[in-house]
């Protein structure tokens, strides 16, 4: 079986971690502090996944079986470009970037993929505004590559797939939540 196209790979993770932000936050507009443990696991494991896909994209690079992360992807004349759309779209610097790139795979590292019980429970989570953003840099470099090799079924815009997705995610987690609302945690 011939191993897929990276940059659909990375199209598509890219994608995941848009529909997971945007759902988390549909969510959490509605119902900020659900009683459930059911939404709550939801909540976290939306956030958890967002940060975990995050990282294939943009977290360690020297990961041999991480051919989706943008130096992968990216021919390397274009790193240093790449680079500065980077901090251009997240308003920050080199330091910025790299604190940002830390809390996202500290949080990753500690606590959504290698539990680290020597750690406190998580004080700070991460801010996934800065996830949205860098994904933005990255598709834009994917698509067009995409579409010279006449890949043509993605959107040419992720900001607007991501407001429709919220869009549609907000009506669904409105439906969701209220169909819960009779019930009561039973379970700790």
């Amino acid at each position: 079986m011939a191993e897929p196209d990276p940059l659909v790979v990375a199209v598509n993770i890219i994608a995941n971690v848009v529909r997971s932000v945007h759902l988390k936050r549909a969510l959490s507009e509605i119902d900020p502090e659900p009683r459930l443990n059911f939404w709550r696991g939801i909540y976290g494991n939306l956030l958890d996944i967002a940060v975990i896909d995050w990282c294939k994209l943009f977290g360690s690079d020297d990961e041999e079986h991480q051919k989706t992360h943008w130096k992968n992807v990216i021919a390397a004349p274009e790193h240093a470009s790449f680079r500065q759309e980077l901090y251009d779209a997240l308003a920050t610097d080199k330091d910025g970037y790299a604190a940002y790139w830390k809390e996202m795979k500290d949080y990753r590292d500690q606590h959504a993929v290698h539990r680290d019980f020597k750690k406190n429970d998580v004080t700070h989570y991460p801010v996934l505004e800065g996830a949205l953003a860098s994904c933005r840099v990255y598709y834009r470099h994917v698509i067009v590559k995409l579409r010279a090799k006449g890949v043509n079924r993605y959107p040419e815009d992720l900001d607007a797939y991501g407001k429709a997705f919220a869009d549609q995610a907000r009506e669904i987690a409105r439906a969701a939540l209220a169909a819960t609302n009779g019930f009561e945690e039973r379970v700790f």
